[in-house]
């Protein structure tokens, strides 16, 4: 079997490859944005599809919007419990934690479930950032334009709305759009785990890995990307909400952000500590 770091250095070696090849063809001049890192490619053509669903019902979408931010303040206490819970636990009951691992291809993610979980992958960060999109247009925001993103072992999207008319719209609008994206992706998991019970066994191994890992990333970035630490979503939220207080909204801001993230990482430290890297 090949070893984890033969697979990452593969995946390495062949990002340098692009990386080179498209400095070489001045990919740049073709609206590429090609950096050691990442690579971007800007597009106009998702906006009329965006813009005439963001326009269908405006109404049923604010609505929408309103039950993410409803659901925001849920998964925040959910989560701050299931991760104090969990530390807790390391600290007083060892043998009853659970691990919290990082998803690493070729270590964490075996090499057979590689296809399925970047399938799996693209087709939630595409609905997720499809949904920021669908309320900014319900929110009368324009959208400046679609970001296809290839990174050195994963890829994804975004949608850029005009940041100027973001900043200047409501509260509300603002709270509604950035909470569309979880609440697609938790109501994707959910709808996922009803077609494993109507389908069980039923369902074509390849089909029943692609399906689990739209499952687990679905439901793990709706409650991570809703946790208050800036710039994730959740985090925007929070600096919105501050915003309407007085002037010490900005450092209670840094306070929430830097207590989540002890708590993500002391986590993930006690479980590579007691686990080592599992595969999923």
């Amino acid at each position: 079997m090949v070893s984890p770091f033969v697979t990452l250095s593969v995946m390495v070696a062949a990002w340098v490859a692009f990386y080179l090849l498209a400095r070489a063809l001045r990919l740049e001049e073709r609206g590429f944005e090609v950096r050691p890192l990442y690579a971007m490619y800007r597009s106009t053509a998702l906006n009329s599809f965006i813009e005439r669903l963001g326009g269908w019902n405006p109404r049923f979408w604010r609505v929408f919007g309103n039950v993410g931010v409803a659901s925001f303040f849920g998964q925040v206490v959910f989560m701050t419990y299931i991760l104090l819970q969990n530390l807790l636990r390391f600290v007083f009951e060892p043998a009853e934690a659970s691990p919290v691992m990082p998803l690493i291809p070729g270590v964490t993610i075996s090499l057979e479930s590689l296809p399925w979980f970047f399938a799996a992958v693209g087709v939630v960060i595409l609905f997720h950032e499809l949904s920021h999109g669908v309320l900014a247009v319900a929110e009368g925001i324009p959208v400046k334009n679609a970001v296809l993103l290839v990174a050195v072992v994963t890829f994804g999207a975004a949608i850029e709305p005009d940041e100027e008319a973001f900043k200047a719209s409501g509260i509300m609008a603002r709270l509604r759009l950035l909470a569309a994206g979880s609440l697609v992706n938790l109501l994707m998991g959910l709808a996922t785990i009803g077609v494993f019970y109507v389908a069980g066994m039923s369902l074509p191994e390849g089909v029943g890995l692609f399906l689990h890992w739209l499952y687990f990333t679905s439901i793990n970035l709706a409650l991570v990307n809703m946790l208050p630490i800036y710039p994730l979503d959740g985090g925007q939220m929070v600096r919105a909400f501050l915003e309407l207080g007085p002037g010490w909204g900005r450092g209670l801001e840094r306070v929430t952000t830097y207590c989540f993230l002890a708590l993500m990482a002391s986590n993930l430290v006690f479980s590579l500590v007691r686990f080592g890297l599992i595969p999923l």
